[in-house]
């Protein structure tokens, strides 16, 4: 991060004022939240063509119709909004730092990849969907599903490093003070 460097010629302490860096905290999260909500509200990505509609029915956030999907190690779109919407961010009580979090369940399968599928809900197969998952095997059509990492989060706060360093060296240096003690 930044050097300290002091000279002491007398007998005092470093007194810290944070109301400074509490402040910047809270802006430098809110900086990044921003930039973050900015740069998944594309519309329209470059990846896969889905016929359905996304989101989900049940919460009511269901946008019918095509639409077409980020691809892989570009930043998620915005189909319905709960990914923006879920952005929080939290500045630490004792001024030394800040979290930018995505609420939604599913935010880290975005910006990390995920890989799944199989038999969802441990439903039992019938002897006529197992003959077919033979046939797709034989055929090499396999059912899992692998979801590419769409970094976002990530991609905002290592564009926002050495901004951030600024800052915290300018709030440092306006919320540092010497007072002198008395001397034995």
């Amino acid at each position: 991060m930044s050097h300290l460097k002091l000279s002491i010629n007398n007998w005092g302490e470093v007194v810290l004022d944070k109301k400074h860096l509490r402040a910047l905290m809270r802006s430098a999260g809110n900086d990044v939240k921003s930039k973050t909500a900015r740069l998944i509200s594309a519309k329209e990505g470059g990846g896969r063509v889905y016929r359905g509609g996304g989101g989900s029915a049940y919460r009511g956030d269901y946008k019918a119709g095509r639409y077409r999907a980020s691809a892989p190690g570009d930043p998620p779109v915005t189909v319905t909004g709960t990914l923006k919407r879920s952005l929080r961010t939290y500045a630490f009580k004792n001024g030394e730092g800040f979290a930018v979090r995505e609420r939604a369940f599913y935010s880290l399968f975005q910006e990390a990849g995920a890989q799944g599928g199989g038999n969802p809900g441990g439903r039992r197969t019938t002897p006529r969907e197992r003959a077919q998952a033979r046939r797709h095997r034989a055929r090499s059509v396999f059912n899992t599903r692998v979801l590419a990492p769409r970094p976002h989060l990530d991609r905002v706060m290592k564009q926002e490093e050495a901004n951030l360093q600024r800052r915290v060296r300018t709030a440092m240096d306006q919320g540092m003070t010497w007072k002198e003690t008395k001397t034995l």
